[in-house]
């Protein structure tokens, strides 16, 4: 197999473009970079092209189970310019964006990200919202779903997700919707019902104004030692296990 070694090289840029928002929006497509993240792509989900390090192309050939993706191997040198961690794992995967198949507006339980921004938390939010049994988010804005450090973060969740991006303007749902705050009541004493909403606000600044308008209820998570907060990530995992937890009881 042909080794890539030109930095223009076409297949090279393309890949790069990628990084960018921009460039995974005008191709429809992202990267998914590392050997644990990429071996357990799920067998359905369908793969575009395959990058592998020279060095390792061979070791790494378990990792390409979808035989209708294109495959490239680049010289280490270049694969450690094209790929964004430190140290590269010597895999890459290219996959097209979801098919938008479904409605947030038809979610059972939907956690929505207004406006957090970090690519860490998104990704581990997304994890955690398929282990606390939320099928569906819905992102108001903040990090791309679909960037590397999103992508990553998730660990192979953002692949069992139905993920919807969405201005707040044009919300519509008949979900009761409950939004994280400090000043709410405990999120331990509510017994939610289907379908239902759960916000959590950008790290900065909480819930947007246009978000505050809906008819909603604010929770908080009881805390203790004088933590008046907790990471927008990790009060998120929290309430979704709550609520769900917490159904029809």
């Amino acid at each position: 197999m042909e080794v890539i070694t030109a930095p223009h090289n076409p297949h090279v840029k393309a890949l790069r473009a990628l990084y960018q928002r921009k460039g995974r929006k005008e191709a429809g497509e992202y990267v998914v970079e590392g050997v644990n993240i990429v071996k357990d792509i799920p067998a359905g989900v369908k793969v575009d092209a395959y990058y592998l390090a020279e060095s390792k192309a061979d070791e790494l050939g378990y990792c390409i189970k979808d035989a209708t993706a294109a495959v490239y191997v680049l010289r280490d040198e270049l694969m450690a310019k094209v790929a964004e961690t430190i140290t590269p794992s010597g895999v890459i995967a290219v996959l097209p964006y979801p098919q938008e198949t479904g409605d947030y507006r038809q979610a059972k339980r939907l956690a929505v990200l207004d406006g957090v921004s970090d690519p860490g938390n998104v990704g581990t939010i997304l994890r955690s919202a398929i282990a606390a049994g939320f099928e569906d988010v819905l992102l108001l804005g903040g990090a791309d779903p679909y960037s590397p450090k999103v992508v990553r973060a998730s660990m192979g969740g953002i692949f069992s997700l139905r993920i919807y991006v969405a201005e707040r303007e044009t919300l519509e749902w008949d979900h009761d919707l409950y939004i994280l705050d400090m000043g709410g009541t405990s999120l331990f004493d509510e017994r939610p019902k289907t379908p239902y909403a759960l916000v959590v606000g950008s790290e900065a600044s909480g819930p947007s104004a246009h978000t505050e308008s809906l008819a909603h209820k604010t929770v908080a998570i009881p805390m203790q030692g004088g933590i008046e907060s907790l990471n927008a990530a990790v009060a998120m995992a929290t309430a979704m296990f709550v609520l769900k937890n917490n159904e029809g009881r």
